[in-house]
């Protein structure tokens, strides 16, 4: 990732600072790149190399051309699981239990122990950790250790989708960013613990239950009207009672299975591009 971090909107983005200089090691930003900051000592950006995954151990390697300047590298580590979180579901919520963990030697297996005490380990001497978790903006807060808070705020969504293009677009104020830190540990682990919480039972899950009700009275009704003799136009003998009823329950189905805010935000996007031309 190190030709997105190179890029001095994404510089700006994640380091939270203006950047003086970007300059390209020995000239050849194959090599990385050396970022200036206005605020913040500079920082030595590197490309990772030969990165392999297997039996749990993420393994790179990297050229550390220049000793003086503070070296950064930064991966992007897709996992084949769904969540990461511990995921109890309830009938009114959903809590997402995470429990972060670095370093911590009574949860490491043999093999990684035994390359941690090798020294291959670029983590095997961390003196501050931070920790970031995205969530939805509609998930409630219900733990979070305080003393490890930084601060939360909501994610800027077009520096982000510029930050990682190949992603699912973000809407703004689609999610909340929580920044927490440790540091200066005495044994060299970190753990951050939160737990966050999801309504289950929304707008959405009340007006199924009512369109669920509509659809039992409907078939009740529908039972009644077999002992009618009906010609051709029995559409016309229905009350007015039992064509509200019907209209109330397209409209909620239309508002349950029809993607309304893509549609708006795709009618917009193509409204742009028309004014643009």
């Amino acid at each position: 990732m190190d030709a997105l971090i190179r890029d001095d909107d994404n510089s700006k983005f994640i380091f939270n600072d203006t950047i003086n200089a970007n300059k390209a090691i020995n000239g050849d930003k194959r090599n990385g790149a050396i970022l200036e900051f206005k605020s913040r000592n500079n920082l030595s950006v590197l490309p990772i190399k030969q990165i392999d995954v297997k039996d749990g151990v993420c393994s790179f390697a990297i050229n550390r051309i220049n000793q003086s300047i503070k070296n950064y590298v930064r991966l992007y580590i897709q996992t084949s699981v769904k969540n990461l979180a511990i995921v109890n579901k309830g009938i009114a919520k959903t809590a997402y239990i995470y429990d972060i963990k670095i370093n911590e030697n009574r949860n490491l297996p043999n093999h990684i122990y035994d390359l941690l005490n090798n020294g291959y380990f670029l983590c095997n001497d961390v003196k501050s950790c931070f920790c970031f978790h995205v969530i939805p903006s509609q998930y409630s807060i219900s733990y979070l250790n305080t003393s490890k808070l930084r601060n939360i705020r909501i994610l800027e969504s077009e520096g982000f989708n510029h930050y990682l293009p190949n992603t699912r677009k973000i809407r703004p104020n689609e999610f909340l960013i929580i920044f927490n830190k440790s540091e200066k540990s005495t044994d060299g682990s970190y753990t951050f613990f939160s737990e966050f919480e999801e309504e289950t039972i929304g707008n959405k899950q009340i007006m199924l239950a009512i369109a669920t009700n509509l659809i039992c009275s409907l078939l009740f009704g529908i039972s009644s009207l077999r002992s009618w003799h009906m010609g051709v136009e029995w559409y016309n003998k229905l009350p007015w009672e039992f064509w509200t009823a019907i209209l109330l329950l397209l409209s909620f189905v239309a508002y349950l299975f029809i993607p309304w805010q893509e549609i708006v935000i795709w009618i917009k996007n193509k409204f742009k591009k028309w004014k643009h031309y």
